[in-house]
């Protein structure tokens, strides 16, 4: 809304302006995505945006106030996450059951067996790799370590910018990638090392298959190399 304001003149020619920036709108959202790194998944539909600009007078639109999106890009990296992990997970709210919706059953000879592979989501998604003995994400870490090396690690590290720079080309929204990153980020130290990458790329992989983003990282999605960090914690 703001760049629709301020390309508009202040004084003649005002419609013919509107009617050319509501034409050319598609490379306005490409513009804004590049200059400012918005995942495409975070605008609206282009056509019915189109539509609904040819009633609105550009010239009353808010200006861009910068502090708001700091106050919001917080909320979407830090609040968001927090409330995520407060909600109860299936698990629990399942737990009183003689069984569940995982395929989980309870009671007599099978009490305590929690290991079929035969329940809802079981193997799929971020499930995938449960039970084996390597973790599922080095399977194709090669071709994550790949892309980290153009990202100009520095000790061995890339630094958020670098890493928002890649993810967003996957076109999920940025409330999905502040998860994703949350959970990516094992040390907390604002930057990715090359197992951490190789776990955000697992993870933003698992969203595009349709399956969901983990609200907590299961153990066998935990990095080899992280896993006496976690313990510790």
């Amino acid at each position: 809304m703001s760049h629709l304001k301020k390309e508009m003149p202040s004084m003649f020619g005002k419609d013919s302006k509107k009617k050319e920036l509501i034409n050319k709108l598609p490379e306005t959202f490409a513009q804004l995505q590049r200059e400012h790194q918005i995942s495409p998944g975070d605008f609206p539909d282009c056509k019915r945006m189109q539509e609904q600009l040819q009633h609105h007078d550009f010239t009353k639109f808010h200006q861009l106030r910068p502090k708001l999106l700091e106050t919001v890009d917080q909320m979407l990296a830090q609040d968001i996450a927090r409330l995520m992990q407060m909600i109860p997970t299936e698990e629990r709210e399942m737990a009183a059951s003689p069984g569940d919706a995982d395929g989980n059953i309870h009671g007599g000879a099978f009490e305590g067996y929690t290991e079929s592979p035969f329940g809802v989501g079981r193997g799929e998604g971020a499930d995938a790799g449960r039970g084996e003995h390597e973790w599922v994400v080095e399977a194709k870490k090669y071709e994550y370590d790949e892309v980290f090396s153009k990202l100009n690690p520095v000790n061995g590290k890339i630094s958020g910018a670098a890493a928002k720079s890649e993810m967003v080309k996957s076109k999920l929204p940025n409330t999905v990638l502040s998860k994703i990153w949350k959970l990516a980020d094992i040390d907390k130290d604002g930057m990715l090392d090359t197992d951490e990458w190789a776990l955000a790329n697992h993870l933003i992989q698992i969203k595009l298959d349709g399956h969901e983003v983990p609200v907590k990282l299961p153990d066998h999605l935990i990095p080899p190399s992280k896993r006496t960090i976690v313990e510790d914690s």
